[in-house]
């Protein structure tokens, strides 16, 4: 079953004494809004009627939104519960509200808060504010209560910090040892952080800041070294003092000039030597004997319980400091004229040895019979003072200015004014290790490593991505060319189609005409035979008329000429008809001849009309025939038109495609050549910042390795504590030389180049001048309550702080918060005063699960219970990415150190790698059984550790997703996770409050705290 990473609401009401529950009110009295009814419409309600999700058109987020009701109309009618819809719905069986299927968890109302409900209205439905006595009052959350919803490793690998409810313990990293806790004292309950519980947890950078987040509260604890007290016995010293072997008895010089003896357990003085002169060194051979050296050259050997002047020895030079051999009688002097004398008892001791020396800076007996000598030439030289042997030289390298020795490990220590202190093995003079710079400067120079080995990582990648750039660059133009080439040619087939088109199309143009002029002739032909036969039938009309006429006239011609013949036979008579006949005869024949002339004429055009007749038609039949041929081809003609058309539109397409593509193409070169110049600017400016980057870390590396000259330096059983001129104040591993803490003296030294120190207790450190108060160092430091961001009151931050996350540098923190089911807040603060950098209100619609700067501090991670992940832009404060896929919460985030891969965990049972320069999904690793409540990238590699709800750690690659080991916290519900930051430990917290601690290679088991 999947789990809402919000506190668990049994747990949550049992730290909040908020107003009492709506259960627990009477309904027969008065009913209140504020106090009863908005926390039931809050719990199930208002997920899904809200601003922005306003389902069914309402909204139950203000009492605008309330009176304005939704899409059914109005939700209240005061005084008449029946009538309000909002009591309806709660209470209808059939169709109830909130739906029994619903996604968000919503429940059903019960009848204790539907009878609130019903008393509310029937009593007005008046919308009210909370009461002074209405608002939250915060209870003290029980000691048993040990759940741990947070967990922070330091960057130095020292500590852990882990919330137990809102308590916040610190535990040494290593053993699981209580080292202190964080307590605000204006809180009233004792001895915790917030009022509420602690969801987030997170260092500085640099490991002397923890943020912790309650509700709408982020509190900023900065550690801070213990002030401790000149002890009693050391009230009266003003010069060198000095401690007996065993830590019982302290020797002192008081304003006098004379030497006390202090009793350390009892606080009581136990003897005084008076002066002989000013006090140049006190030193002790065992806790029965002190040796007192003047300035002016005399040694006093005294029985350290009374005082009695046991020996005194004279010498010729002024002392500057001396040496007693704990196991045996020997005394060494060293003069201000760098020569060191040896005495056994008050007896010179001559060695050559040590007469060769003339620049000694520092003695040290150690073990029996050998001394140390430290010189100006910067090498330090043992001696065996019964043979007067010199057994091993040690280079330091700068003048030595300070000893000192560990016995058990036969480990000496020499520091120099080069500020470096050196670790040797005495017995074959190795140079085990050097002691530079301080946590801070360590922490800094790896943090710069990281940053050098990422900047040179993207600058080798864009190195190699500029020929990949210009190679695409060439290749783009080459497939421009192609495509342009490409283009033309289709261009000119075009052009050539579009001619094979045109001239098709002229021809059909001729033919059209051609058919036109055939019709044209053919008509003319038809009409000149309809004329023709018109004329034909005209003429035989005419002729047969004629002949009509002829036939009389023909008659009349034959009587004529009877009558001529008759009248040929009668004489006068006759020649009178004859001349009349003759002359109506040859009336006659003119009448004939002109009707036969007629007649002849009319047949001749006859046949004439007959011959224009056979010729019209022949013209008609020779048209027709043309007109056919000329249709057959312009069919063909238009076929052919149709087919080049066809071909024309397929070139034209070609064309318009080849000219899209090569649009495309010159935009796809235009923007391969405009990736080169700003391919380029991003070059400049990584190599700019590498640079800059490495000239940091150079400068850093110098600033470390000269230091001020080591004044002195003390060795326990595990550290080696240096003390610098500047009064800076170093702390080392003994066993590894690695730096722990860095402090400063109150008081600076006044300008000598040397001091002693000694521990008074396994904490407390005595450092002083030779002409100067002792001060205490204290190595134990405490976390104080430096600033509040926020706070209950305020409305800065919107509900819980449930992530935290310093920016690499630690100038700023973001914070993550946000009201459940509404939305997701992300603050970026100043630490030094608390300002708001950069406000994102609305950038999820759910509360925000976790925020991580990139490891370049230019972007900033955020992951929300709205199932999405966005990366910010820190400067601008724009969206750059949005990495959506998951299909629960987003409850973890991890940056890959090289910045270029982020991993998620989430509630839907699954981790994800997205690709922070594509933002794509490049992995899903699932097989989870439940939720992934926390992921992290292990160090430099690219494997991710992770804590599940199961109870199960497990370590993945995340290269091809593969599991690589798995470990159970039996009987656990694991929140949280926390990674050393070597990459070496994983420790994981949850339910139970217990620290559950594995070694990451294999996840072997080392404990749990």
């Amino acid at each position: 079953m999947m789990r809402d990473r919000s506190l668990p609401i049994v747990l949550v009401l049992c730290f909040l004494a908020s107003p009492a529950p709506a259960e627990q009110t009477d309904p027969a009295g008065s009913v209140s809004y504020a106090r009863d009814i908005a926390p039931i419409l809050q719990r199930n309600c208002l997920a899904c009627h809200r601003a922005g999700q306003a389902e069914g058109g309402l909204s139950l987020e203000s009492r605008k939104a309330i009176d304005a009701g939704g899409d059914s109309g109005a939700l209240l009618v005061a005084k008449q519960p029946e009538s309000s819809l909002l009591y309806v719905r709660a209470s209808d069986d059939d169709d109830p509200m909130p739906p029994e299927d619903n996604t968000v968890g919503a429940k059903r109302l019960t009848q204790a808060e539907l009878s609130l409900l019903r008393t509310w209205i029937e009593q007005g439905a008046v919308i009210d504010d909370l009461s002074a006595e209405d608002v939250i009052q915060w209870q003290p959350i029980d000691d048993s209560v040990r759940n741990s919803y947070a967990l922070a490793v330091s960057p130095d690998d020292r500590l852990i910090a882990v919330g137990h409810a809102n308590r916040v313990e610190l535990a040494d990293a290593q053993t699981g040892t209580l080292r202190g806790t964080l307590v605000d004292a204006d809180l009233s309950q004792a001895g915790v952080a917030d009022f509420d519980v602690i969801q987030a947890i997170a260092f500085s950078p640099f490991g002397d800041r923890i943020a912790t987040g309650g509700f709408r509260t982020v509190r900023i604890w900065k550690r801070q070294p213990i002030a401790s007290e000149i002890p009693p016995a050391l009230r009266h010293a003003v010069g060198p003092t000095a401690i007996s072997p065993d830590r019982s008895a302290l020797a002192l010089v008081n304003a006098i000039g004379d030497v006390e003896i202090w009793q350390l357990a009892s606080s009581e003085q136990r003897a005084s030597i008076k002066s002989l002169g000013a006090v140049a060194d006190l030193a002790w051979s065992h806790p029965q004997r002190l040796a007192v050296g003047y300035d002016h050259g005399d040694i006093g050997i005294h029985d350290a319980r009374s005082g009695t002047l046991v020996a005194r020895v004279k010498l010729d030079h002024a002392i500057e400091c001396l040496a007693q051999s704990s196991e045996s009688d020997f005394t060494a002097a060293l003069g201000t004229d760098g020569q060191v004398r040896l005495f056994n008892n008050d007896q010179p001791h001559p060695s050559p040895a040590l007469a060769s020396i003339q620049d000694a800076t520092a003695i040290l007996f150690f073990g029996p019979g050998k001394l140390v000598v430290g010189t100006a030439s910067g090498v330090a030289k043992t001696i065996d003072v019964v043979s007067g042997d010199i057994a091993v030289e040690l280079d330091h390298g700068s003048a030595i200015e300070s000893l000192a020795i560990d016995p058990p490990s036969k480990t000496l220590a020499t520091g120099g004014q080069g500020g470096t202190t050196k670790l040797w093995n005495l017995e074959d003079g190795s140079l085990q290790r050097t002691l530079t710079g301080d946590i801070q400067s360590v922490l800094r120079i790896a943090a710069l490593d990281q940053d050098v080995q990422r900047e040179q990582a993207w600058v080798k990648t864009l190195e190699g991505k500029t020929d990949e750039l210009k190679k695409l660059l060439e290749n783009e133009q080459a497939a421009l060319a192609k495509v342009n080439e490409a283009r033309e040619k289709a261009a000119k087939e075009f052009d050539e189609k579009a001619k094979q088109r045109d001239d098709v199309a002229k021809q059909i143009a001729g033919s059209e005409q051609g058919i036109k002029d055939a019709q044209a002739k053919i008509d003319a032909s038809n009409q000149a035979a309809a004329d023709a036969e018109a004329l034909i039938a005209k003429s035989k009309a005419e002729i047969e008329s004629l002949k009509a006429e002829l036939q009389p006239l023909e008659k009349q011609s034959a009587a004529a000429l009877s009558q001529v013949e008759l009248a040929q036979a009668k004489a006068d008579e006759a020649n009178r008809i004859l001349a009349a006949a003759k002359q109506s005869a040859q009336e006659i024949a003119g009448q004939v001849e002109e009707k036969k002339t007629q007649l002849a004429s009319v047949t001749k055009r006859s046949a004439d009309a007959d011959q224009a007749l056979v010729k019209s038609k022949a013209d008609a039949t020779e048209a027709v025939k043309q007109l056919e041929t000329t249709k057959a081809a312009l069919a063909k003609q238009r076929e052919s038109l149709a087919a080049v058309e066809s071909e024309v539109q397929k070139k034209q397409a070609d064309v318009a495609e080849r000219e899209q593509a090569l649009v495309t193409a010159t935009k796809t070169r235009d923007k391969a050549a405009a990736n080169i110049p700003a391919h380029q600017d991003s070059l400049r400016i990584r190599n700019n910042r590498l640079a800059d980057l490495r000239h940091q870390h150079g400068a850093l590396v110098q600033r470390q390795s000269h230091s001020a000259a080591i004044a002195s330096i003390a060795l326990d059983e595990a550290t080696v504590t240096v003390v610098d001129v500047d009064g800076d104040v170093r702390t080392y591993q003994l066993a590894d030389g690695k730096p722990l803490e860095r402090h400063r003296l109150h008081q600076p030294f006044r300008g000598t180049e040397s001091a002693d120190a000694f521990f008074l207790d396994q904490d407390r450190m005595i450092i002083n001048e030779r002409n100067a108060p002792p001060q205490v160092f204290d190595r134990r430091y405490q976390w104080t309550l430096e600033r509040t961001i926020g706070g209950v009151g305020s409305d800065l931050i919107s509900d819980r702080v449930t992530t935290l996350d310093f920016r690499g540098d630690g100038q700023s923190i973001a914070i993550g918060s946000g009201i459940p089911s509404r939305q997701g807040q992300v603050l970026v603060v100043a630490v030094a005063n608390g300002d708001v950098l950069r406000r994102f209100d609305d950038l999820h619609s759910d509360t925000v699960l976790c925020v991580r700067f990139s490891p370049d501090e230019r972007l900033l991670a955020t992951a929300s219970a709205d199932k999405t992940i966005r990366v910010l832009d820190v400067q601008t404060g724009g969206v750059v990415g949005a990495l959506d896929g998951h299909t629960h919460h987003v409850l973890s985030l991890s940056w890959r150190r090289d910045g270029r891969l982020i991993a998620s965990g989430s509630a839907d049972g699954t981790i994800k790698t997205w690709d922070t320069e594509t933002g794509q999904q490049k992995r899903t690793i699932g097989g989870f059984p439940d939720e992934v409540t926390a992921v992290e990238f292990l160090g430099d590699s690219t494997r991710v550790a992770s804590s599940c709800a199961d109870g199960q750690v497990r370590v993945h690659e995340t290269n091809n997703g593969g599991s690589v080991a798995a470990a159970s916290a039996a009987g656990d519900f694991l929140f949280t996770l926390g990674i050393s930051a070597g990459g070496d430990r994983v420790f994981a917290s949850g339910q139970t409050g217990g620290v559950h601690v594995w070694q990451t290679e294999g996840l072997k088991a080392v404990g749990k705290w």
